[in-house]
């Protein structure tokens, strides 16, 4: 394996051939139904915007969108995507901890899919979460859409599946002490090639994130646990916060 950061191989070429992205039609329809009712079409903030399955599709409801990532092969395909869509995104690649982009400037900013607590400290993740109310406007929105900690201490541990050519099987560890959560994925690809993947994301307590929120500035007017609406809970796999810029 490469050395430096697991994000920066694990979000790399492979991973779309590799991970299963099932709920990208609850995300869309989730967004679409929010941006309804969050004012007329604005500037928005994808980040990390991935491969543009989110960006791409906003662009196209008349919001001017910005995606940000780290991950070049990400960004190439978003750009393709949103050439094929005819659509126009601002992509750019950037830091999480430091948006290369002008304070106030967007009218919503989302952060979706558990892409918080890639970094070791707490107080990394925390700076994630000043980023994000330094660059939304005041009175703007934020959407953080967290992995709900209590569904997954009851995540099974293995899993396997078949995908576009590649078997992967995926190992899931849960640490109670570090609150992290680690999965291995070993990827076996048609043509014979065989590699392995190591993610490791921290996860947070209700009133920890809340407290994370609060202290950078943001208001938590609304939380559901799932893409399609109903109280967080132990039984819904997400904790999504909507959040407003003090």
């Amino acid at each position: 394996m490469t050395a430096g950061p697991w994000y920066q191989r694990y979000f790399g070429s492979d991973y779309l051939r590799i991970y299963r992205l099932a709920d990208t039609a609850e995300q869309i329809a989730f967004l679409r139904d929010l941006l309804r009712h969050s004012g007329p079409p604005g500037r928005l903030l994808d980040l990390p915007c991935g491969h543009g399955r989110h960006a791409v599709e906003i662009a196209g409801w008349g919001w001017q969108v910005t995606g940000l990532d780290l991950s070049p092969p990400f960004l190439q395909v978003a750009a393709q995507a949103a050439g094929a869509a005819g659509r126009p995104v601002r992509l750019v690649r950037g830091d999480m901890r430091c948006f290369p982009l002008a304070s106030a400037t967007f009218e919503v900013s989302i952060c979706m899919f558990t892409s918080l607590g890639y970094f070791d400290e707490v107080a990394e993740n925390a700076r994630v979460l000043r980023e994000f109310w330094r660059v939304t406007r005041p009175g703007g929105r934020f959407v953080l859409d967290l992995a709900n900690i209590d569904f997954v201490r009851q995540q099974a541990p293995r899993a396997e599946w078949s995908k576009d050519g590649v078997t992967v099987r995926s190992e899931y560890l849960w640490s109670e002490a570090t609150r992290r959560a680690v999965t291995r994925r070993w990827a076996t690809f048609d043509d014979g090639r065989a590699e392995q993947y190591e993610s490791s994301v921290r996860l947070f307590e209700g009133a920890e994130i809340e407290g994370l929120l609060a202290a950078s500035g943001f208001v938590v007017e609304s939380q559901q646990g799932a893409y399609r609406g109903g109280p967080v809970s132990p039984q819904l796999p997400r904790r999504i916060l909507l959040c407003r810029r003090r």
